[in-house]
């Protein structure tokens, strides 16, 4: 028999189409989970206790539940099959602290790796997973 995971029912995800930044939740999330950057809400993951009070609160839907695995985030990989090497996760407003990277293997070719040594600077807010157009940035968990 297949050895079953358990999954969380958060992390949440703030929907920026729905969002009108009334701040509940922020006032409503006892760790300060959610916080605002570049005129958008995201979520700490690391402080979130998944207590969806910022759900309840939330009168535009604009908090969804997603899941993940259970477990601790020790960075992302980029799935070399999906990576179209578009760039647009080394763009200014993809990640806030510039975690993602061009390289170049042995052979000359060009991909796109996340600094895993600067991980305990990371937000941890999965905006990079949420918003690469080819779906290719994948959390890993431990």
């Amino acid at each position: 028999m297949p050895e079953i995971k358990e999954e969380k029912l958060f992390p949440i995800s703030i929907n920026p189409e729905f969002c009108i930044r009334c701040e509940k939740c922020s006032y409503s999330c006892p760790p300060k989970a959610i916080f605002f950057r570049d005129s958008l809400r995201y979520v700490d993951y690391d402080k979130c206790q998944g207590c969806l009070k910022c759900v309840d609160v939330c009168e535009h839907g604009a908090i969804e539940v997603i899941s993940i695995e259970e477990g601790k985030l020790k960075g992302f990989s980029i799935d070399p099959e999906k990576c179209s090497l578009c760039k647009a996760c080394l763009e200014d407003n993809f990640c806030f602290l510039k975690l993602f990277e061009l390289k170049r293997d042995s052979d000359g070719k060009e991909y796109i790796s996340f600094q895993k040594d600067s991980l305990s600077e990371c937000y941890k807010c999965l905006k990079c997973f949420k918003t690469c157009p080819n779906n290719a940035i994948i959390p890993e968990i431990e």
